[in-house]
């Protein structure tokens, strides 16, 4: 059914859709400018495209669609790493508090580790990346996310089963985030540890039943609007 164009305004959309678009662009690719950019050459796009949006696609659908061709311009433009390279990254010497008397330590330390994340996600290819973030951090049904990637719903979900269990398996040994437990000793350890940055996420997993780290950094962190940024909104 053709959705009534003459409620939706570009502010409602933004409000409805601006977080998650914003979010997909900065897991989808590592440098914060470029995601900065791939967010806001999406609603351009659909800003541009809106009049003669048809209904013949859900919303959601032809917006996360957008951004992903958007986000998929800059992410190729970036390398995919091997589990053994981010392992050999992530133990080498340990990272500096940078020295400003007006840093947020605790702010700066959720920083670093949501690009280290981010940085963890390039452990998979693009395709794959988008459809683990279209279904974990997102939450589109897997019917959805079959036809953003125009893909078969039965291969969305075998990608996105072997995207958890790799990078499950590497954050448990490598992510004091994922396992408080772990014997890791990441460049960011020390600084995650004196914030009790691991006790923040073990209280959402707590609140919330079946969540992910991913899922859990976007309440941990401030919700990133790029565009509403660019327009002025907030």
């Amino acid at each position: 059914m053709l959705e009534n164009r003459n409620i939706l305004s570009i502010s409602s959309l933004i409000e409805d859709y601006g977080r998650l678009v914003s979010s997909i662009c900065q897991r989808m690719i590592q440098d914060v400018e470029a995601a900065k950019d791939a967010a806001q050459e999406a609603w351009l796009e659909i800003t541009k495209s809106l009049p003669s949006f048809r209904g013949d696609s859900k919303m959601s659908t032809w917006i996360f669609t957008i951004t992903y061709r958007a986000a998929r311009r800059y992410a190729r433009k970036e390398k995919v790493y091997s589990t053994k390279f981010l392992t050999n990254y992530f133990y080498q010497d340990e990272i500096e508090l940078p020295h400003s008397q007006e840093l947020d330590k605790k702010l700066w330390v959720k920083e670093m580790c949501n690009k280290c994340l981010t940085g963890i996600l390039h452990c998979l290819d693009h395709e794959s990346r988008m459809a683990y973030i279209l279904r974990d951090i997102a939450q589109l049904p897997y019917e959805e996310i079959a036809d953003i990637l125009e893909r078969s719903p039965a291969s969305v979900r075998q990608m996105i089963s072997r995207s958890r269990k790799k990078l499950r398996n590497f954050l448990k040994d490598e992510c004091v985030l994922h396992n408080p437990g772990g014997k890791c000793t990441c460049r960011m350890r020390k600084w995650v540890m004196q914030v009790d940055l691991p006790g923040e996420y073990e209280k959402l997993r707590k609140a919330v039943a079946r969540v992910n780290i991913f899922r859990e950094t976007e309440e941990v962190m401030s919700g990133v609007n790029y565009w509403k940024q660019y327009l002025n909104l907030d």
